[in-house]
């Protein structure tokens, strides 16, 4: 790689984790771990003035070889749409989740992640919490446009940022850091949260039922976020046709197990059957035990060493992982560890989203051969771009791909378990069909929370938070269908053009070596654009 271009993606690499220091937390870059951004309305001018300069510099140096243009356009790509986020987009504008989210994972980062020494980290943790209460200030004064849709998921988030600073921040779990100082910005940030909440209450939100960001801006963030050339009615037709064929399967799985019985009504009844609270733990790590081995045994790709831990999500974490998460490593740690928590649920809660036949799934997906394989293989590619650019159309697609690839090479052969594979399926085709119509249909929420309450066997308020959920990240949920269609494609097109030399491993390996680049990338540096 020549000196320039090296050079412009390493600024602009730069300038994106100091316009977004949490994400600079997450690859491991930890010079920006005691900081959180600045959303007041110079910084964010300044902040796109600089994306510009970096996407101007980004067209105009040259690339040598095959696999730099591949860096160079998918550096481009994701620079083009940070500032697509800064200037149409307007998160900060509209969303009042979003600075609270952004804060409160910036904090949960810090203390999940290991990598440095405990008075490091403690001493980042403390600045980043001093940090919040000018935050919280700038991201309300920041809020000229917000949404009524997203208000209830504020508010329930300041209780649970209330909890993660008085249980997360103790002494204990941050040793060396001064008992005083700690305990002064706590309270600070803590009536900094209650104050962002204030305003909140102050606020006249646009009462509109749609909150779509509109089809124009939609079709753009296909393009610059994912590479995907098909615009959003094209996408919708997918969307519906992959609906249709995934509630066949369902009926036909459903027919052979226990003829004349609705599918939805094996859902509800599958979902009974649920681990309890002391077993819990223990069936996700067999759960993922076990599809690592068959991933292994059957030769499918290269499993990297790399410990993924199940654990109990802490009390203090609970508001940001209402149910499950994968937490990966970092790029730029060199500790390949993950960690997936589980929420349990607490007296009164429902069981159900962590039912028996759903494990084999879920644990395939989050784990090996899915996003913890992908991430670990991702932290050690030596080329940077490849560790810390990614599309959610790659991650999530090659997450729900390999959903599709161990049942096919018949992992997944519990009747139940496979039920919930294509249940799974549907699900992400709805997310199409959601996102899509949310955003550039009119769709509204309580339309969509209907719909996936309807077609899913989802609970009312399960439906709603997936519906909101949806309006707040446009172009996301279709990724995982749609990622999922264009792996499936790139590796008939690899089966085709190597003939007798098509070797599945093989090409999970080439693939993997993109990282989590938009697949198009990956298609044109394995020869098959």
């Amino acid at each position: 790689m020549s000196e320039r271009l090296a050079d412009v993606l390493e600024g602009y690499l730069d300038l994106r984790w100091r316009i977004n220091p949490v994400e600079g937390t997450y690859v491991g870059r930890h010079e920006f771990d005691s900081q959180l951004p600045h959303v007041d309305a110079a910084s964010l001018r300044e902040y796109m003035a600089a994306l510009r300069a970096y996407t101007a510099s980004l067209e105009e140096v040259e690339a040598e070889t095959l696999d730099d243009e591949i860096d160079r356009t998918a550096t481009l790509h994701a620079a083009r749409h940070d500032l697509l986020v800064l200037e149409r987009e307007r998160p900060y504008a509209r969303d009042p989740s979003h600075a609270l989210l952004y804060a409160l994972s910036g904090i949960h980062l810090l203390l999940v992640r290991e990598a440095e020494d405990a008075a490091t980290r403690s001493a980042a943790v403390l600045a980043r919490v001093q940090a919040l209460p000018r935050f919280l200030d700038e991201a309300a004064a920041a809020l000229t446009e917000p949404r009524s849709v997203f208000f209830d998921t504020a508010r329930a988030m300041i209780g649970g940022g209330v909890s993660l600073l008085r249980d997360g921040l103790a002494p204990t779990v941050l040793p060396g850091a001064d008992p005083l100082a700690l305990a002064e910005a706590r309270d600070a940030a803590v009536d900094a949260l209650h104050r962002y909440g204030d305003a909140l209450a102050l606020m006249e939100p646009a009462g509109e039922p749609r909150p779509g960001i509109g089809r124009e801006l939609f079709d753009l963030k296909l393009h610059t976020a994912h590479m995907i050339r098909e615009n959003a009615d094209e996408l919708l037709r997918f969307g519906e046709r992959l609906r249709t064929e995934a509630i066949a399967e369902l009926e036909r799985l459903a027919g052979e197990m226990r003829p004349n019985t609705p599918w939805r009504d094996l859902v509800h009844q599958f979902r009974e059957d649920t681990p309890t609270r002391d077993t819990a733990i223990d069936e996700y790590r067999a759960a993922m035990r076990a599809a690592h081995e068959f991933t292994v045994e059957r030769g499918l790709m290269t499993v990297p060493d790399g410990e993924l831990r199940v654990a109990p999500t802490p009390d203090f974490l609970r508001a940001l992982i209402p149910f499950a998460a994968y937490q990966g490593p970092a790029a730029f740690d060199g500790d390949a560890r993950g960690t997936f928590f589980v929420t349990l649920p607490r007296a009164n809660e429902p069981w159900r989203l962590h039912c028996r036949a759903e494990l084999p799934s879920t644990a395939l997906h989050e784990g090996v051969p899915g996003h913890h394989l992908q991430i670990v293989t991702a932290c050690r590619l030596p080329r940077r771009v490849r560790r810390v650019i990614s599309s959610p159309a790659a991650q999530e697609g090659w997450a729900l791909y390999c959903e599709n690839l161990m049942a096919e090479q018949g992992f997944i052969r519990d009747p139940a378990a496979r039920l919930f594979q294509v249940h799974h399926l549907l699900w992400r085709a709805l997310r199409v069909i959601l996102d899509v119509s949310l955003h550039t249909r009119g769709m509204t929420v309580d339309a969509a929370t209907a719909i996936l309450r309807d077609e899913l066997a989802l609970e009312e308020g399960a439906a709603r938070a997936e519906a909101v959920r949806y309006c707040a990240y446009p172009t996301y949920q279709l990724c995982y269908a749609l990622g999922r269609r264009e792996i499936l494609r790139l590796r008939d097109d690899a089966r085709e053009a190597r003939g007798a030399m098509f070797s599945l491993r093989a090409f999970h390996d080439e693939l993997l070596t993109y990282g989590a680049l938009p697949t198009p990338l990956a298609r044109w540096g394995m020869g098959l654009a």
